[in-house]
């Protein structure tokens, strides 16, 4: 039996989300301030008696998993450089790993440069912070990232 992919359902500023049944395409919209922090994999009987389970993303961006190489600049740290794999991204922040994962420290201030899988290969500049070291990555927050829309290369390639 094929195992079918669990749908992702933003939740909206308002707290409603609107979930879609993947078998025969109704939607209803619920209240998911209650499970804000702590519930996110809901358990759903759409009214066509189909029984599926729906994830509830609470984040303010659209976050996508990617694989992209680059580099970075640590200008806390005596400008310190060395390579990266970015394997989230946002409009407001990203997630890599680097085999100098031990190096970094919170607040750390941060130029990283990657190259987008989008046709015209968009060289991508960001300045960022340290936010969250994990054992085998690290959470950075763009400087800025409340300036930026959904209508330049980053916005694109996220939003495809």
């Amino acid at each position: 039996m094929a195992k079918t992919k669990v749908p992702t359902t933003f939740v909206r500023p308002d707290n409603t989300a609107v979930i879609t049944c993947p078998h025969c395409g109704r939607q209803k919209t619920l209240q998911a301030l209650s499970f804000k922090g702590h519930k996110h994999k809901l358990k759903v009987k759409c009214a066509c008696e189909q029984i599926f389970t729906a994830n509830l993303e609470f984040r303010k961006k659209v976050r996508k998993n990617v694989n992209l190489r680059g580099t970075y600049i640590n200008h806390s740290q005596n400008e310190r450089s060395g390579s990266i794999v970015v394997r989230n991204i946002s409009l407001s922040g990203l997630e890599f790993t680097s085999f100098d994962i031990n190096d970094f420290k919170v607040d750390d201030e941060l130029t990283l440069t990657f190259t987008l899988h989008d046709e015209h290969l968009s060289e991508i500049s960001k300045d960022a912070v340290v936010r969250d070291i994990r054992h085998n990555s690290i959470g950075c927050e763009f400087e800025r990232s409340g300036d930026y829309a959904y209508d330049g290369p980053l916005g694109y390639f996220i939003m495809s």
